[in-house]
């Protein structure tokens, strides 16, 4: 079997049969899709019991208890045969062909990681607009890959971007964090990173719906993303201690320095209520020296000088983003 599809769920009765409508015309002779039920309580789990029932290539797996997205999809890297894995969201819209096409290429290529595009779909108006550009490559060492993307501003962490080989994955030890917000952050930089071979191709393979009540758009409800930005910053970091200079590791520490000065960038973006906004900036007020410690360690002139201004003076730092 070629690929695995793992698709976690949970109160998602709104979407999950468009996506599984999908889902369905990938092909059953090489192919498995993996419904994870992380325990829901509205009708998800009856329209996956329904397409399970319909197509033989669909299979239910229920948990006991409700984990997190990063449990859910733990069950379902657990419970895969196929060659590769792919993540998929269950209010996300895939692109079989497309997808399909990626893991033909990446086994015929021997890659541990193959990474595509996506592009964003508005779930009240039907519209869609390009995701990030992303360069077709060769096959390469997947440092390479993560660093030259880095570089040219195309890296993005989500998992769905890329199918993974199972057997690297087994080999390397890489499951999902769990109890963690920005858990892509955790999976995808050290799965290029230790990948042996990966590549990134430019074909589209899924439409990231944009909607209300999201995991991403709930952040306004309380500040605790702030804790797994730092929790972030914090692994991320000591797998960095892990690795040999080079470009990679450079790559590695710039991103987290990025991630540091997050918490604060992100304040305004996610248009928090004004609660919410004083707390995650009394977090960041909190925890400024080792934020700032990351920020001034990153090799990047400019991220570097945030830091600094973040350690010596944070009313002036959060005040670059229009906070008080």
């Amino acid at each position: 079997m070629l690929l695995s599809v793992v698709i976690p769920f949970h109160q998602v009765e709104a979407y999950i049969g468009a996506c599984l409508e999908r889902a369905a015309r990938l092909p059953a002779e090489e192919c498995e899709v993996l419904l994870v039920d992380d325990c829901g309580t509205d009708g998800s789990a009856g329209i996956a019991a329904a397409y399970s029932a319909r197509y033989p290539h669909i299979r239910v797996l229920r948990r006991e208890k409700n984990g997190g997205l990063s449990a859910a999809r733990n069950t379902g890297i657990a419970a895969a045969q196929g060659e590769y894995i792919w993540f998929l969201d269950s209010d996300d819209l895939p692109e079989p062909e497309a997808v399909m096409e990626l893991a033909r290429d990446a086994g015929a290529q021997a890659l541990d990681v193959a990474k595509a595009r996506f592009v964003f779909f508005d779930d009240r108006t039907g519209s869609e607009t390009p995701g990030p550009a992303i360069r077709a490559t060769r096959p390469m060492a997947g440092g390479a890959l993560f660093a030259g993307q880095c570089r040219a501003g195309e890296y993005e962490p989500m998992v769905w971007q890329c199918v993974y080989r199972r057997a690297f994955l087994e080999k390397v030890g890489l499951t999902m964090a769990e109890g963690l917000l920005f858990e892509d952050e955790l999976f995808q930089a050290p799965a290029l990173i230790r990948a042996e071979r990966a590549a990134a191709f430019e074909r589209v393979i899924l439409r990231y719906r944009q909607r209300e009540g999201s995991i991403m758009a709930s952040f306004a409800r309380s500040s605790r993303w702030c804790a797994s930005y730092l929790e972030v910053c914090r692994r991320l970091h000591g797998f960095a201690g892990e690795l040999a200079p080079g470009e990679a590791r450079s790559a590695l520490l710039r991103r987290v320095g990025q991630i540091a000065l997050s918490v604060a960038k992100n304040i305004p973006a996610y248009r928090l209520p004004p609660q919410v906004a004083r707390e995650a900036m009394d977090f960041v007020r909190a925890h400024r020296s080792e934020l700032a410690g990351y920020a001034v360690g990153s090799g990047d002139a400019l991220v570097a000088a945030q830091g600094m201004l973040l350690r010596l003076s944070p009313k002036a730092f959060l005040a670059l983003y229009g906070l008080r």
